[in-house]
């Protein structure tokens, strides 16, 4: 199935990849949630050269929002290399997603979400 919101065409897959957040464990707070991007790959079915296409797609068309997991170094403005004080070596340093606003919009006009945010 795909749908189009004003000039914004919406495919099948990126239906599937809104689906997918969703459906995560950690969507527990509805519309207010942030999932862990793990939880979200972990349980879709897009193939993976496919995944990062179809995520970025909506990411450039304001549905969703992704953080990237944190790195043990970042580079500064002059290029040098410095250590990340947030990476946890050993830790827990995963990215999330999130579906903004506008996504939940496009989602409600198509009448695809219940007032939860969960697909019908």
């Amino acid at each position: 199935m795909e749908a189009q919101i004003g000039t914004t065409r919406i495919t099948s897959l990126e239906l599937q990849a809104l689906q997918t957040i969703t459906h995560s464990d950690f969507y527990e707070q509805g519309r207010k949630s942030i999932t862990w991007d793990f939880s979200v790959y972990d349980i879709c079915t897009i193939a993976k050269r496919s995944r990062a296409g179809v995520y970025s797609s909506l990411v450039q068309k304001g549905f969703i929002v992704i953080t990237e997991k944190e790195r043990p170094y970042t580079l500064n403005e002059n290029g040098e290399k410095i250590r990340n004080i947030y990476y946890e070596r050993g830790g827990h340093n995963f990215g999330t997603i999130r579906i903004t606003p506008e996504g939940y919009a496009a989602l409600d006009k198509l009448k695809l979400i219940d007032e939860y945010g969960s697909f019908n």
